[in-house]
């Protein structure tokens, strides 16, 4: 199944457009890690010539240094290689105001605005079209070769970029990948592949007042949210963080005003059981990774009945048991137990340790 965004890219595409006039971007990319570090491989930060920029390799304690190096790119045209050792040079350290421990190995390479800036401007109509795309990016070239070559492919087995490259996409496309990055090895060169799905999208049945801080917060994740209600006076836009689609039907006409097959995860909170029922009865059957009702286990045990769906799995009571009470803290829980879902995690503490 698919994985929820995890490297920003709507952020990064964002930034793109942005800064459409600009002639070119540096692209960061990091390439490899060791110990630890804020960021894993895969992970991009795009930089404008003027010093603006987009994405974290970092905490924040690298990001400026590292315009000093973006310049140098800008006018070379250059690929460049920067390592971080945050465990060898405290001069460094402690200069960069790093209390960290590990190694960050990065990629600058320049995009020019009619070559490779155009492969993310593709990736933003793929991710429109509900396409996941894979980047493959050479980062350490076969002899006589260069470091930089970049491809991509679509959901939709569109390539674009150097050619040489699309043989290891399509291979890598043929199963489409749950992993997040690896690193292949490619005609003597060693490629790396990372894994953009599409964003995450997510479906609110239900606007009421404890609603709002459940859409803002996974507004606030970069995800795409469709709020949903049968109530006028609670589906209103102004009332929702800007970018939320906010639906007004009939609760059983919802299939009708949304793609209920691209959603992949769904919380249902109208506090009405006939309206939470209907609503359940059009998602139970659709491919979501995520279905929760709000309300206790004797209340979704009922609703499932109602639905004529007793088999399904559902989430409910929905969030993380983090002593949640009010409307921000519950939607704090459901939004972390929704994005641990769709990355395949428990959401466990990650100290291990019990607390008084």
């Amino acid at each position: 199944g698919r994985l929820a965004v995890h490297l920003g890219t709507p952020a990064l595409l964002d930034f793109c457009r942005r800064h459409h006039e600009d002639s070119a971007l540096v692209l960061v990319t990091i390439i490899g890690t060791e110990g630890s570090t804020y960021r894993k491989p895969g992970a991009m930060m795009l930089i404008a010539p003027g010093g603006d920029f987009e994405g974290m390799i970092s905490g924040g304690c690298l990001e400026g240094d590292l315009l000093e190096h973006a310049s140098a790119v800008f006018e070379s045209g250059e690929p460049a290689f920067v390592t971080y050792d945050m465990s060898a040079d405290e001069d460094l350290i402690w200069s960069l105001g790093i209390g960290c421990d590990g190694v960050i190995h990065l990629l600058l390479q320049r995009l020019d605005r009619d070559a490779e800036l155009a492969l993310f401007d593709h990736m933003e109509m793929a991710h429109r079209a509900r396409h996941a795309v894979i980047m493959a990016l050479v980062t350490r070239p076969a002899e006589g070769g260069a470091p930089g070559k970049i491809a991509l492919i679509d959901g939709a087995r569109t390539r674009l970029g150097d050619e040489s490259l699309f043989p290891l996409l399509l291979e890598a496309a043929e199963r489409w990948p749950s992993w997040r990055s690896r690193v292949i090895e490619h005609d003597g060169a060693e490629v790396r592949l990372i894994h953009m799905p599409a964003p995450t999208r997510v479906l609110i049945c239900g606007a009421g007042p404890d609603a709002v801080p459940v859409a803002a917060a996974f507004a606030g994740l970069g995800w795409e949210v469709i709020v949903a209600d049968h109530r006028q006076a609670h589906a209103r836009a102004d009332r929702f963080p800007a970018g939320c689609s906010v639906k007004h039907q009939r609760q059983a006409d919802l299939h009708e005003e949304v793609d209920l097959d691209v959603i992949d995860a769904a919380v249902v909170m109208t506090h009405h059981l006939e309206s939470d029922a209907e609503y359940l009865r059009q998602l139970c059957g659709r491919p979501l990774r995520y279905l929760g009702v709000l309300g206790p286990t004797a209340r979704k045990e009922r609703l499932r009945d109602m639905a004529g769906c007793p088999e399904r799995p559902l989430f409910g009571p929905v969030g993380l048991d983090i002593g949640a009470e009010l409307p921000e803290s519950i939607a704090l829980s459901i939004a972390a137990e929704v994005h641990a879902v769709l990355n395949r995690r428990d959401g466990h503490s990650l100290t291990g340790d019990t607390h008084d």
